[in-house]
Order: C-alpha cells, then sequence, then structure tokens
C-alpha cells in the first residue's frame, strides 16, 4: 500500500459519515468504496485484497505520518481562513502540526534509518512552506469537506482538502480581464520528491472523483516538493469533463464488479509499486528474495 493512500484512507477513516437507506452495498468490502480503494485496486488488484478483504494492516510509515501531520497543519490554516478570514497563528498552527506528529509517530515500527527529531522539524518546515506561499494565493470555502454520492451504481465516499475560490482563468468575452470573476476549484495537498508530470495530475482519478462530487470542472493539486535546498510550493489547475466523469463511472462500476466476483490478480512485476520499499504485502505476495 503506498503512503500516500495510507494518508488518505487514515483522513477518510477519522470522519464520521451518515448514508441514506439503501445507500451501502453489503457486496464490498466496507460497504463503500473511496478514491483511494480504487487507486490501489487500479495499481495492484493483490494488494487491495490484502489490504481491504483480508484486512491486514501495516503499521504506519515515516511517510504517512509526516504527511498526516502537514495536512493537519493545512487544515488548521483553512479552518481559521474560513471562519474569521485570516490564518491561524503560525506558532499555533506549528504546535497543531507537532502534537500530531507526536500522537501518530508512536506507531511507527521501521523508521528507515531516519532520526524522528528530523522528520518532526521536517514535517512543520512543510507546513511552514504552505504557510509562506499558499496562503497569499488561496480564499478556503470549504476545509475537509466530506462527501457520500453514487458513481454510477457504486457507493463512494470521500473527503476533500481544500474548496477554492480562486480568480478564473478564462479569459473570454464574458470574462472581464481587468475584473476577474471568481470561481470554485477543488484542491488535492501533495507532499512529494518531485512533482507530478501534466498527465498524471490531468489523468488521476482522485480528482475526478473530487469534481463529480462538487459538480466542478476546476480541480487543482497543491505541490510541496521537498529537495535538497528545502520545500517548494507549486499550484498544477486541470479540469475534468463530461468524458472523464463517463470514464470513471465505467472504470468504478467494472472495479466493483471484480471485487465481489474476487478477481484479485497481482500487478505487472515490473510496476514501480511491486517492490518491498512501496507495498507492505510485496513478501507475502511475491516472496521473499
Amino acid at each position: 500500500m503506498s503512503e500516500e493512500d495510507n494518508v488518505k484512507e487514515e483522513r477518510v477513516s477519522e470522519r464520521r459519515f451518515e448514508y441514506p437507506d439503501g445507500f451501502l452495498d453489503e457486496g464490498l468490502p466496507r460497504g463503500v468504496m473511496s478514491p483511494s480503494q480504487v487507486s490501489m485496486y487500479q495499481r495492484c488488484p493483490r494488494q487491495y485484497e490484502y489490504r481491504y478483504v483480508q484486512e491486514l494492516v501495516d503499521p504506519p510509515g515515516v511517510s504517512m505520518v509526516k504527511g498526516t501531520a502537514i495536512h493537519k497543519g493545512a487544515e488548521v490554516i483553512h479552518r481559521s481562513m474560513i471562519e474569521t478570514g485570516n490564518p491561524v497563528n503560525f506558532d499555533e498552527g506549528a504546535e497543531s502540526v507537532a502534537k500530531c506528529f507526536d500522537s501518530e509517530s508512536i506507531f511507527i515500527e521501521n523508521w528507515d534509518g531516519q532520526a524522528k527529531g528530523v522528520v518532526k522539524d521536517s514535517a512543520i518546515n512543510g507546513y511552514a512552506t504552505y504557510y509562506r506561499y499558499a496562503v497569499p494565493r488561496i480564499k478556503p470555502v470549504h476545509a475537509e469537506k466530506t462527501f457520500a454520492i453514487k458513481v454510477g451504481t457504486v457507493p463512494v465516499r470521500g473527503v476533500i482538502d481544500l474548496v477554492d475560490r480562486v480568480q478564473d482563468t478564462d479569459m473570454s468575452l464574458e470574462n472581464d480581464p481587468d475584473n476577474p470573476r471568481l470561481v470554485e476549484v477543488v484542491s488535492d495537498l501533495k507532499t512529494t520528491m518531485k512533482r507530478w508530470p501534466e498527465q498524471k495530475v490531468r489523468f488521476t482519478p482522485q480528482l475526478t472523483f473530487y469534481a463529480l462530487a462538487e459538480g466542478t470542472s476546476r480541480v487543482r493539486i497543491d505541490f510541496l516538493i521537498e529537495g535538497k535546498s528545502g520545500t517548494k510550493y507549486e499550484q498544477e489547475r486541470s479540469v475534468r469533463d463530461a468524458f472523464d466523469m463517463k470514464c470513471l463511472i465505467e472504470d468504478v462500476e467494472e472495479i466493483s464488479d471484480m471485487i465481489k466476483k474476487g478477481y484479485f490478480p497481482r500487478c505487472d512485476p515490473t510496476s514501480w509499486g511491486c517492490n518491498e520499499k512501496y507495498c507492505g504485502y510485496y513478501s507475502r505476495c511475491r516472496g521473499k528474495k
């Protein structure tokens, strides 16, 4: 299971969802799908089986805990801006990051040779970068917004990091360039070692789920890119159209059907995630070398 999926599932599990009668599907392992579940099945059906059918959960990794802590800091910033119009005091937000890191890091069993204090400082530095460079550019409307929708016939739940209000970049005749209109965009925060290729941003299903849930075509990734010279904050906007939604619905319904039929083949062993570093089930699946 990738660290990124772990962070998303951790955040989803913290939220309370209320479903209408008949919403859940008893044929699915949890009665409901999520963007992280769909992404995992697409990456490796066998990994999905271990995680959601057999419920084999590995201890959190270093990247997961750090990402969770940074997300907590971003959430505190967003909620303060929504409620008061201003970001939370920097030190108060940093304290929330530190507390989150301390409470989650006790479950880490393998630090991969990294010092706990160094990792904690890195989480706080990531928060500091977001505070310095994201705050002047965002106007939060919703933070950690939950949704529960039917994607085709399949129940799906999730949590959107941020619904942001931005200036429309469509310079059509109806949009005055001197006074551009404001539009809403759904945004997801990623902490990564390198910026995603434009193609990956364009087609990642997670943003398509969010666009469908919010009824918008505008989506965005907010990157915190960790490098030797420090952490950078960058944005990458994208769009989702009707064909993207159609493809997502078809994919989700097909995946749901295969899960119910017990179809969980191994992925291509040359896939980037099929190794001991990125998959906690590797030794169980492929066998120790």
